[in-house]
């Protein structure tokens, strides 16, 4: 076994990093919702409330992978379970998306020349860091197919609301010519997400993945 592959299982059991990453999730998904809280108040103000579920994307994914890492660190033989594979799953999958999916929108900004504040490149390294933990600790949980369905279908009904309820993520105007494209794109990139959670999980049972 290589020295990278030992090195990664030996950092992500090592409890006083995965209560760090743990507390910086928290964190993270905490300032997530206040980063939503205005659409939040609109979804609820103007909307059936119900869709308020649906409208902080990322912060929500945040919160599946945090909930997930809570279960490693507070309750380590639960992680096993099948609730806990459900969220685990889901977590990575979404994390995966989101994180990715908020670079994209960044980085279209950026291409249309709109220049990007501090707080944008904030959210473009905080959201690759989504993206790459959870493919890191997902090989952590036993997450059985069923997991991984039930996951993407969440995500298109998602994906649905969002494009249809017109409740997706505020964007710059610059982007709002192109909204057929994101929502495309949007739609592609959660069975492409899903796609690379299920290699990641296939490659870790097998021993061929340094996450495992």
């Amino acid at each position: 076994m290589s020295a990278w592959h030992w090195f990664y299982r030996i950092l992500l059991n090592y409890r006083p990093f995965l209560l760090i990453v743990f507390l910086v999730n928290v964190l993270g998904t905490i300032y997530g919702y206040i980063w939503y809280w205005d659409q939040i108040v609109e979804t609820v103000t103007t909307m059936p409330p119900w869709l308020v579920l649906f409208v902080p994307d990322s912060p929500t994914a945040s919160l599946w992978f945090t909930v997930s890492l809570g279960i490693l660190l507070f309750a380590p033989k639960s992680a096993f379970s099948y609730i806990a594979g459900l969220i685990a799953a889901l977590g990575a999958i979404s994390s995966v998306k989101y994180g990715v999916w908020a670079v994209a929108m960044n980085a279209a900004v950026a291409y249309q020349g709109e220049p990007l504040v501090w707080e944008e490149w904030m959210l473009i390294a905080s959201h690759l860091g989504m993206a790459v933990e959870a493919l890191l600790f997902i090989g952590r949980f036993r997450v059985r197919p069923t997991h991984l369905v039930i996951s993407l279908g969440l995500l298109f009904f998602n994906d649905f609301l969002d494009y249809n309820e017109l409740i997706y993520p505020w964007l710059r105007d610059i982007l709002l010519d192109d909204l057929r494209a994101i929502e495309l794109f949007t739609w592609m990139l959660t069975a492409v997400s899903f796609l690379i959670v299920s290699l990641v999980i296939y490659c870790s049972k097998r021993g061929h993945s340094p996450i495992r």
